[in-house]
């Protein structure tokens, strides 16, 4: 018997491709906070470093990207 232009065996024979599960990276309320105050902080010591204050610029970026910001991705939700 026909069906569709193949045999129902050879249509029983043909797998389906295996699904994709979405991942999802969630965040809480208080990581996005940390995230963002991270990526101003560092800002700021960008902006500061450009009017020629180097060592405040510098403590801040350490304290916004090396500190803040890594917290905020790496704390759990």
């Amino acid at each position: 018997m026909r069906y569709g232009g193949k045999n129902m065996e050879e249509k029983k024979k043909i797998k389906k491709a295996p699904q994709v599960q979405k991942v999802e990276f969630k965040y809480s309320k208080k990581n996005w906070i940390l995230i963002f105050s991270g990526i101003g902080v560092g800002l700021v010591s960008l902006i500061l470093m450009a009017l020629g204050d180097i060592t405040v610029s510098v403590i801040l970026f350490v304290v916004g990207f090396i500190i803040v910001l890594p917290i905020g991705l790496l704390l759990r939700p």
